[in-house]
C-alpha cells in the first residue's frame, strides 16, 4: 500500500446523492454551487420534493409537508418520529443504512495479521474467489488497480489518499419476485437488502484477507474508495448497458456491487464483451419502460467507448414521486429475467440469438 496525491477522474462529491447532502446556507453548499453553479437550480428542486427523506419514509409524508420541515436526510431519525405508527412500521423495514455502517465498523476494528500468508498468484485468486462466493457472492472478479480508478474525494470531502493493487469486485443478485414490483416499495426494499448483503460479503471477505496478512479498503454503501460500476466492468463481472448499469450475462442489471480493495499478490481478469452493446441497441426496453425518459435512445462515443446518455435528474425526480427507487429498468431488462443462459453465452455477433432472447421475453411479459 501506498500513501499518494491520486491523478483522479472521478470525484464523489460529484454525485448526485452526495450534492443532495449538501445543507442550504452552509459553506460547504456555497462552495460547491460556486464552483458548480450548473447543478444548482435541478439540484434545490430536486431538495424541495422530498429528496433522499421521500425514501426513508416510505412516502408516507407528503413532499409538500417534508419541504415545509426544511430538513435533511441526516435528520431522519427526527422526521421518522412525525409517521404514525403504521406508517412507521412501514419505514422501518429498511435498516439497510445501520446493519451496513455496523458491518463498516467490524471491519474496520481488524487488524491484518501480523504474518503474510504467500501464494502463487494463480492460486491465491483462485482461493480468494473460493472464499467470496463462500461467503455469498454469486459473482467475483479481480482488477488491477490504476490511480484513475478512485475517487479523487470521497462523499463527504475527505480525500482518498490509500491507494491498494488490487481490487476483489463482486456482486450479489436482487431478489427477482420483489424487483417485478417495482416500482412500488417492495423493489425498494430488494435494492436495500442487496446493499446488505455486498457488505456481509465484503466485510466477511476483508477480514479473511487481513488473517492472511494484508491490509484491505471495504467498499459497501457507506464508504467508496471507488466508484463499482467501471471497476466491475474492468473485472470482467459485466459490461455497462443502455440503463447506465452494470448487466452481467447470469443476473443482468439486478445486482448490488461491492469491492475489497487489498495489496495482496493476485491475478487480475480482464474485460468482458458478451455483446451487450449490440444487444442493447435491439432492445431498448428500459428507454422505452422509463416514465422519467432519462435514457437516451442512440449511443455515443464517451471516453473511446460507445455509451448511452443518462439524465440522473430526471430518474431521481421521478424517485421523490414514486418514493422508491423506482426500478422499472432493471425489472424491464430481458436479462434480468432469467433467459436461456446458453443463448447469452452465445450472442456475441450473432443477433439471430439477441432476437430469440427479445421475443422469448415478450413471451413471458405477457403470461407475467
Amino acid at each position: 500500500m501506498e500513501t499518494t496525491e491520486p491523478s483522479c477522474i472521478y470525484d464523489s462529491r460529484d454525485t448526485l446523492f452526495a450534492r443532495l447532502d449538501l445543507i442550504p446556507g452552509t459553506s460547504r453548499y456555497d462552495e460547491y454551487y460556486s464552483q458548480h453553479p450548473e447543478r444548482k437550480e435541478s439540484d434545490d428542486t430536486l431538495r424541495e420534493r422530498g429528496g433522499l427523506l421521500r425514501l426513508i419514509v416510505a412516502g408516507a409524508l407528503s413532499v409538500e409537508k417534508l419541504g415545509s420541515l426544511k430538513t435533511h436526510h441526516s435528520d431522519a431519525a427526527r422526521v421518522l418520529d412525525l409517521l404514525t405508527d403504521e406508517d412507521l412500521a412501514q419505514a422501518l423495514m429498511d435498516d439497510s443504512s445501520t446493519t451496513i455502517e455496523d458491518y463498516s465498523r467490524m471491519d474496520m476494528a481488524r487488524i491484518p495479521a501480523a504474518r503474510q500468508v504467500s501464494l502463487p498468484r494463480g492460486e491465491m485468486s483462485a482461493l480468494i474467489k473460493e472464499v467470496a462466493q463462500l461467503y455469498g457472492a454469486s459473482l467475483v472478479g479481480i482488477a488491477e488497480m490504476q490511480d484513475s480508478d478512485y475517487y479523487s474525494h470521497r462523499r463527504a470531502g475527505e480525500p482518498v489518499t490509500r491507494h491498494f493493487r488490487y481490487a476483489v469486485v463482486f456482486a450479489v443478485p436482487m431478489e427477482r419476485r420483489l424487483i417485478n414490483r417495482a416500482p412500488h416499495r417492495a423493489t425498494l426494499l430488494a435494492t436495500c437488502n442487496g446493499y446488505v448483503d455486498a457488505a456481509r460479503v465484503g466485510a466477511r471477505l476483508s477480514g479473511y484477507i487481513k488473517s492472511l496478512g494484508y491490509d484491505t479498503s471495504l467498499n459497501s454503501m457507506v464508504h467508496y474508495d471507488v466508484p463499482l460500476v467501471p471497476l466491475a466492468e474492468k473485472a470482467g463481472l459485466g459490461q455497462r448497458g443502455r440503463c447506465h448499469f452494470i448487466l452481467t450475462p447470469q443476473f443482468g442489471n439486478r445486482i448490488r456491487l461491492g469491492a475489497v480493495l487489498t495489496d495482496l499478490p493476485l491475478e487480475p481478469d480482464s474485460p468482458a464483451d458478451f455483446g451487450l452493446i449490440e444487444f442493447c441497441a435491439l432492445c431498448g426496453k428500459c428507454a422505452v419502460t422509463c416514465p422519467s425518459k432519462a435514457l437516451s435512445g442512440q449511443p455515443e462515443i464517451i471516453d473511446d467507448r460507445p455509451r448511452w446518455r443518462f439524465d440522473e435528474t430526471k430518474c431521481f425526480a421521478m424517485w421523490t414521486r414514486f418514493a422508491t427507487d423506482c426500478g422499472l429498468c432493471i425489472a424491464s431488462c430481458p436479462l434480468s429475467q432469467c433467459p436461456d443462459p446458453a443463448k447469452v453465452a452465445v450472442m456475441k455477433d450473432q443477433p439471430d440469438a439477441m432476437w430469440e432472447i427479445l421475443r422469448e421475453d415478450r413471451m413471458r411479459t405477457r403470461t407475467r
